[in-house]
């Protein structure tokens, strides 16, 4: 059985057995503040998952039973991409990042607890990131959230809640936790 959409059946259970797109195949991505996600069923209710690992769109609050944690499965690498370009570094001297690049730099991702992924240059330093600026220079890491917003997209996250945004200067930065203001980056 492959290829199969999920589908709400009767009764608010899910069951992966569509084989086409339909209304009951619609699910929303609603994104919460400590990076989980949870699934609303066209039925208004949100996906929970019940102890025997069976699936149902049967609540009308999000609590832990209905909060899923997004990662990117077989991606030790990312490359990101915006409006203005790659990110990668600002020189070759520099460990500061921005993001309008002509070529590409690839990110290597560490996968955390709970949603939380780590990012390291290739300078093999994990990225630091503030209001101002982006650097990868840091033997800490610090953790950041995807959110999968488009199929080819994402916002990043930080585990305080802010966004990191683009700059048409090429300044990569953390902004506020408006999603409005957020880069969606291609990756």
């Amino acid at each position: 059985m492959q290829d199969r959409y999920w589908t709400l059946e009767t009764g608010g259970g899910i069951q992966a057995s569509g084989d086409k797109r339909s209304s009951n195949a619609l699910f929303g991505l609603t994104w919460q503040s400590d990076g989980s996600v949870a699934f609303r069923a066209n039925n208004g209710r949100y996906v929970i998952t019940k102890r025997s690992g069976h699936l149902y769109a049967t609540s009308d609050t999000i609590d832990e039973t209905c909060k899923y944690y997004f990662y990117l499965v077989n991606r030790p690498i990312l490359v990101l991409k915006c409006e203005q370009g790659f990110v990668g570094y600002k020189s070759a001297s520099s460990p500061k990042l921005e993001c309008n690049k002509a070529t590409y730099e690839t990110i290597q991702v560490e996968r955390g607890d709970k949603g939380v992924v780590y990012f390291k240059g290739q300078n093999n330093k994990y990225w630091h990131a503030d209001s101002e600026c982006i650097t990868a220079d840091s033997d800490t890491p610090e953790g950041f959230y995807l959110e999968l917003r488009e199929p080819t997209r994402l916002c990043i996250k930080t585990i305080n809640g802010n966004y990191l945004v683009a700059s048409k200067n090429g300044c990569f930065r953390i902004g506020d936790s408006n999603i409005e203001s957020a880069t969606q980056w291609e990756y």
